[in-house]
Protein backbone atom coordinates (compact mmCIF):
# COMPACT_ATOMS: atom_id res chain seq x y z
CA UNK A 1 0.00 0.00 0.00
CA UNK A 2 1.34 3.14 -1.29
CA UNK A 3 1.24 6.11 1.58
CA UNK A 4 1.05 10.24 0.98
CA UNK A 5 3.59 11.68 -0.03
CA UNK A 6 3.31 14.75 2.94
CA UNK A 7 6.57 16.19 1.77
CA UNK A 8 5.24 17.40 -1.24
CA UNK A 9 1.37 17.98 0.76
CA UNK A 10 3.81 20.10 3.00
CA UNK A 11 5.28 22.11 -0.02
CA UNK A 12 2.04 22.53 -1.59
CA UNK A 13 0.15 23.72 0.79
CA UNK A 14 3.71 26.40 1.11
CA UNK A 15 3.46 27.64 -2.01
CA UNK A 16 -0.25 28.23 -1.73
CA UNK A 17 0.27 30.38 1.32
CA UNK A 18 3.11 31.77 -0.35
CA UNK A 19 1.09 32.88 -3.78
CA UNK A 20 -1.84 33.83 -1.46
CA UNK A 21 0.91 36.36 0.30
CA UNK A 22 2.07 37.80 -2.75
CA UNK A 23 -1.31 38.23 -4.55
CA UNK A 24 -3.26 40.06 -0.98
CA UNK A 25 0.40 42.13 -1.12
CA UNK A 26 -0.01 43.13 -5.12
CA UNK A 27 -3.80 44.25 -3.90
CA UNK A 28 -2.87 46.15 -0.93
CA UNK A 29 -0.39 48.29 -2.73
CA UNK A 30 -2.32 51.39 -3.30
CA UNK A 31 -1.28 55.23 -4.78
CA UNK A 32 -2.44 58.35 -3.25
CA UNK A 33 -3.23 61.59 -5.35
CA UNK A 34 -4.05 64.43 -3.92
CA UNK A 35 -5.72 67.16 -6.36
CA UNK A 36 -8.25 70.22 -5.72
CA UNK A 37 -8.18 69.36 -1.72
CA UNK A 38 -9.28 65.83 -2.39
CA UNK A 39 -7.03 62.28 -1.97
CA UNK A 40 -7.92 59.97 -4.83
CA UNK A 41 -6.85 56.31 -4.12
CA UNK A 42 -6.01 54.60 -6.81
CA UNK A 43 -5.52 50.74 -7.37
CA UNK A 44 -4.26 48.32 -10.10
CA UNK A 45 -4.02 51.68 -11.71
CA UNK A 46 -7.76 52.73 -11.67
CA UNK A 47 -9.41 55.08 -9.66
CA UNK A 48 -11.13 53.24 -6.31
CA UNK A 49 -12.17 55.92 -4.05
CA UNK A 50 -12.40 60.19 -3.89
CA UNK A 51 -12.51 61.89 -0.22
CA UNK A 52 -12.58 65.11 0.28
CA UNK A 53 -9.96 66.60 2.94
CA UNK A 54 -12.30 68.99 4.28
CA UNK A 55 -13.88 65.86 5.52
CA UNK A 56 -11.23 64.69 7.55
CA UNK A 57 -11.04 65.68 11.15
CA UNK A 58 -7.65 64.59 12.50
CA UNK A 59 -5.25 62.29 11.84
CA UNK A 60 -3.26 60.07 14.39
CA UNK A 61 0.34 58.60 13.91
CA UNK A 62 2.32 55.88 15.62
CA UNK A 63 6.01 54.35 15.61
CA UNK A 64 6.32 50.77 14.75
CA UNK A 65 9.35 48.29 15.17
CA UNK A 66 9.65 46.24 12.50
CA UNK A 67 12.13 43.98 10.99
CA UNK A 68 14.70 45.93 9.54
CA UNK A 69 14.10 48.96 12.03
CA UNK A 70 11.46 51.38 13.31
CA UNK A 71 9.21 53.11 10.78
CA UNK A 72 6.03 55.47 11.02
CA UNK A 73 1.99 55.00 10.17
CA UNK A 74 0.26 57.70 10.30
CA UNK A 75 -3.83 57.73 9.79
CA UNK A 76 -6.41 60.20 8.29
CA UNK A 77 -9.52 60.15 10.15
CA UNK A 78 -12.88 61.27 8.47
CA UNK A 79 -16.18 62.34 9.62
CA UNK A 80 -17.98 59.46 8.05
CA UNK A 81 -16.02 57.21 10.06
CA UNK A 82 -13.60 55.88 7.45
CA UNK A 83 -9.75 55.57 8.06
CA UNK A 84 -6.91 56.01 5.62
CA UNK A 85 -3.22 54.33 6.75
CA UNK A 86 0.05 55.50 5.25
CA UNK A 87 3.15 53.49 6.36
CA UNK A 88 6.89 55.20 5.70
CA UNK A 89 8.25 51.72 5.01
CA UNK A 90 6.06 51.59 1.77
CA UNK A 91 5.94 55.39 0.08
CA UNK A 92 9.50 57.03 -1.11
CA UNK A 93 7.63 60.49 -0.27
CA UNK A 94 6.05 59.44 2.76
CA UNK A 95 6.55 62.59 4.51
CA UNK A 96 5.79 64.65 1.61
CA UNK A 97 2.81 63.38 1.39
CA UNK A 98 2.07 63.41 5.04
CA UNK A 99 2.88 66.83 5.34
CA UNK A 100 0.62 68.27 2.32
CA UNK A 101 -2.45 65.69 4.07
CA UNK A 102 -2.26 66.89 7.87
CA UNK A 103 -1.50 70.45 6.94
CA UNK A 104 -3.84 73.07 9.09
CA UNK A 105 -5.58 69.41 10.07
CA UNK A 106 -5.71 68.27 14.06
CA UNK A 107 -3.54 65.48 15.70
CA UNK A 108 -5.49 63.94 17.78
CA UNK A 109 -3.42 63.02 20.37
CA UNK A 110 -6.17 61.37 22.76
CA UNK A 111 -6.82 58.65 20.52
CA UNK A 112 -3.32 57.86 19.79
CA UNK A 113 -3.05 57.49 23.59
CA UNK A 114 -6.12 55.37 23.49
CA UNK A 115 -4.78 53.22 20.60
CA UNK A 116 -1.83 52.46 22.75
CA UNK A 117 -3.25 51.46 25.49
CA UNK A 118 -5.60 49.15 23.56
CA UNK A 119 -2.16 47.80 21.92
CA UNK A 120 -0.74 47.40 25.37
CA UNK A 121 -4.28 45.67 26.65
CA UNK A 122 -4.19 43.15 23.34
CA UNK A 123 -0.21 42.52 24.47
CA UNK A 124 -1.08 41.86 28.23
CA UNK A 125 -4.34 39.33 27.56
CA UNK A 126 -1.70 37.67 25.00
CA UNK A 127 0.61 37.55 28.04
CA UNK A 128 -2.17 36.10 30.27
CA UNK A 129 -3.38 33.13 27.32
CA UNK A 130 0.21 32.32 27.29
CA UNK A 131 0.58 32.05 31.27
CA UNK A 132 -2.86 30.27 31.02
CA UNK A 133 -1.47 27.79 28.01
CA UNK A 134 1.91 27.20 30.28
CA UNK A 135 -0.12 26.08 33.29
CA UNK A 136 -2.63 23.36 31.77
CA UNK A 137 0.98 22.35 29.77
CA UNK A 138 1.84 22.22 33.73
CA UNK A 139 -0.70 20.14 34.47
CA UNK A 140 -0.54 17.96 31.25
CA UNK A 141 2.91 16.92 32.34
CA UNK A 142 2.28 15.92 35.35
CA UNK A 143 -0.66 13.67 34.23
CA UNK A 144 1.95 12.13 32.15
CA UNK A 145 1.83 8.46 33.37
CA UNK A 146 4.25 5.42 33.23
CA UNK A 147 4.06 2.84 29.92
CA UNK A 148 2.32 -0.14 31.06
CA UNK A 149 3.56 -3.65 29.47
CA UNK A 150 -0.31 -3.86 28.68
CA UNK A 151 0.06 -0.92 26.47
CA UNK A 152 3.13 -2.23 24.02
CA UNK A 153 2.90 -4.83 21.60
CA UNK A 154 6.49 -6.53 20.99
CA UNK A 155 7.27 -8.34 17.84
CA UNK A 156 10.13 -10.03 16.21
CA UNK A 157 12.02 -9.43 12.32
CA UNK A 158 15.23 -9.46 10.67
CA UNK A 159 16.53 -5.97 10.06
CA UNK A 160 16.87 -4.74 6.81
CA UNK A 161 19.98 -2.41 6.58
CA UNK A 162 22.64 -1.48 9.63
CA UNK A 163 20.99 0.60 12.91
CA UNK A 164 21.75 4.14 11.90
CA UNK A 165 21.96 7.13 14.86
CA UNK A 166 20.80 10.10 12.70
CA UNK A 167 22.18 13.20 13.86
CA UNK A 168 19.43 15.99 13.15
CA UNK A 169 18.31 18.98 15.66
CA UNK A 170 16.44 16.25 17.24
CA UNK A 171 18.69 12.70 16.96
CA UNK A 172 16.89 9.49 16.89
CA UNK A 173 17.92 6.21 15.54
CA UNK A 174 16.44 4.98 12.59
CA UNK A 175 15.68 1.08 12.10
CA UNK A 176 13.91 -0.48 8.92
CA UNK A 177 12.29 -4.24 9.33
CA UNK A 178 12.71 -6.60 6.42
CA UNK A 179 9.04 -7.48 6.56
CA UNK A 180 8.00 -3.95 6.77
CA UNK A 181 9.98 -2.17 4.68
CA UNK A 182 7.63 1.57 4.32
CA UNK A 183 7.68 2.18 7.61
CA UNK A 184 10.71 3.94 10.07
CA UNK A 185 11.03 2.43 12.97
CA UNK A 186 12.32 5.10 15.52
CA UNK A 187 13.99 5.84 19.46
CA UNK A 188 13.77 9.05 19.56
CA UNK A 189 13.29 11.87 22.01
CA UNK A 190 13.28 11.35 25.72
CA UNK A 191 13.43 7.29 24.97
CA UNK A 192 16.28 8.07 23.16
CA UNK A 193 18.51 8.53 27.22
CA UNK A 194 17.80 5.23 28.12
CA UNK A 195 18.65 3.51 25.06
CA UNK A 196 22.25 1.44 24.84
CA UNK A 197 23.07 2.81 21.67
CA UNK A 198 26.67 2.11 20.62
CA UNK A 199 25.98 -1.75 21.68
CA UNK A 200 22.73 -1.46 19.68
CA UNK A 201 24.51 0.02 16.71
CA UNK A 202 27.20 -2.41 16.91
CA UNK A 203 25.87 -5.55 17.40
CA UNK A 204 22.86 -5.88 15.25
CA UNK A 205 23.98 -6.04 11.73
CA UNK A 206 21.79 -6.21 8.59
CA UNK A 207 19.55 -9.89 8.81
CA UNK A 208 20.10 -10.20 12.53
CA UNK A 209 17.26 -10.75 14.24
CA UNK A 210 15.74 -8.09 16.53
CA UNK A 211 12.63 -8.20 19.05
CA UNK A 212 10.79 -4.27 18.90
CA UNK A 213 8.09 -2.83 21.30
CA UNK A 214 6.05 -0.21 19.85
CA UNK A 215 2.36 1.70 21.55
CA UNK A 216 -0.78 -0.85 20.91
CA UNK A 217 -2.62 1.86 19.11
CA UNK A 218 0.69 2.07 16.29
CA UNK A 219 0.22 -1.10 16.23
CA UNK A 220 -2.73 -1.38 15.33
CA UNK A 221 -3.38 1.70 12.95
CA UNK A 222 -0.06 1.20 11.33
CA UNK A 223 1.15 -2.06 11.38
CA UNK A 224 -2.09 -4.59 11.09
CA UNK A 225 -4.20 -1.24 9.84
CA UNK A 226 -7.29 -2.61 12.14
CA UNK A 227 -8.35 0.92 13.33
CA UNK A 228 -7.90 4.34 12.04
CA UNK A 229 -5.68 6.38 11.45
CA UNK A 230 -5.95 9.94 13.29
CA UNK A 231 -5.76 12.69 10.91
CA UNK A 232 -2.34 13.75 11.60
CA UNK A 233 -0.87 10.26 10.67
CA UNK A 234 -3.07 9.96 7.48
CA UNK A 235 -0.69 12.95 5.98
CA UNK A 236 2.44 13.55 8.20
CA UNK A 237 3.48 10.41 10.06
CA UNK A 238 2.50 7.33 8.80
CA UNK A 239 5.59 6.08 8.09
CA UNK A 240 7.69 6.37 11.29
CA UNK A 241 7.23 4.37 14.19
CA UNK A 242 8.29 5.00 17.53
CA UNK A 243 9.91 2.51 19.70
CA UNK A 244 9.37 2.07 23.32
CA UNK A 245 11.41 -1.42 23.75
CA UNK A 246 14.33 -2.95 21.84
CA UNK A 247 16.30 -6.76 22.35
CA UNK A 248 17.88 -9.48 20.58
CA UNK A 249 18.22 -12.69 21.59
CA UNK A 250 21.40 -11.94 23.67
CA UNK A 251 20.85 -8.47 25.08
CA UNK A 252 18.31 -5.70 26.09
CA UNK A 253 19.17 -2.82 24.04
CA UNK A 254 16.11 -0.25 25.60
CA UNK A 255 13.66 -1.40 28.41
CA UNK A 256 10.16 -0.42 29.21
CA UNK A 257 11.49 0.45 32.79
CA UNK A 258 14.38 2.51 31.64
CA UNK A 259 12.05 4.53 29.66
CA UNK A 260 9.83 5.33 32.41
CA UNK A 261 12.31 5.85 34.93
CA UNK A 262 13.47 8.90 32.89
CA UNK A 263 10.31 9.52 32.22
CA UNK A 264 9.36 10.42 35.73
CA UNK A 265 12.55 12.33 36.12
CA UNK A 266 12.10 14.77 32.97
CA UNK A 267 8.07 14.65 34.38
CA UNK A 268 8.87 16.98 37.34
CA UNK A 269 11.06 18.96 35.21
CA UNK A 270 8.41 20.15 32.85
CA UNK A 271 6.35 20.69 35.46
CA UNK A 272 8.56 22.97 37.02
CA UNK A 273 9.61 25.06 33.86
CA UNK A 274 5.96 25.23 32.56
CA UNK A 275 4.62 26.02 35.78
CA UNK A 276 7.17 29.17 36.80
CA UNK A 277 7.05 30.56 33.34
CA UNK A 278 3.03 30.28 33.38
CA UNK A 279 3.20 31.89 36.30
CA UNK A 280 5.58 34.95 35.28
CA UNK A 281 3.35 35.45 31.83
CA UNK A 282 -0.26 34.92 33.95
CA UNK A 283 1.34 37.46 36.63
CA UNK A 284 2.65 40.06 34.26
CA UNK A 285 -0.83 39.81 31.90
CA UNK A 286 -3.20 40.13 34.71
CA UNK A 287 -0.89 43.11 36.13
CA UNK A 288 -0.45 44.48 32.93
CA UNK A 289 -4.28 44.46 32.18
CA UNK A 290 -5.78 46.06 35.55
CA UNK A 291 -3.01 48.90 34.73
CA UNK A 292 -4.12 50.09 31.39
CA UNK A 293 -7.42 49.76 32.10
CA UNK A 294 -7.29 52.01 35.65
CA UNK A 295 -5.02 54.28 33.58
CA UNK A 296 -7.74 54.57 30.32
CA UNK A 297 -10.65 55.07 32.90
CA UNK A 298 -8.50 57.67 34.58
CA UNK A 299 -7.71 59.35 31.28
CA UNK A 300 -11.88 59.40 30.69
Amino acid sequence: MKYPNYIGLIFSALFLVIALLIFYFLISIKTYIVTNNKLTVISFGRSQKTYNLNELISWTKADVKGKYGRYEIFALHFKSGEKIKLSSDTYDNYFEIKIELTKNKQRNLKLEELNRNKAGLIAFIVFTLIGILCLIGAYDKLQNKDLDDKDIIAFGDKTSGSIQYINRKHDYILIKLKSYPDFNFRIQGKDLKATFVEELINEIKTGDSIFLGIDKTEYRTKIIKTDSLSFPDNYFFNETISVKSVHSKKNDYLKLSEVNAIRADDKYWDFGIFGVFGLIFMLTGIYGIKTVITKMNDEQ
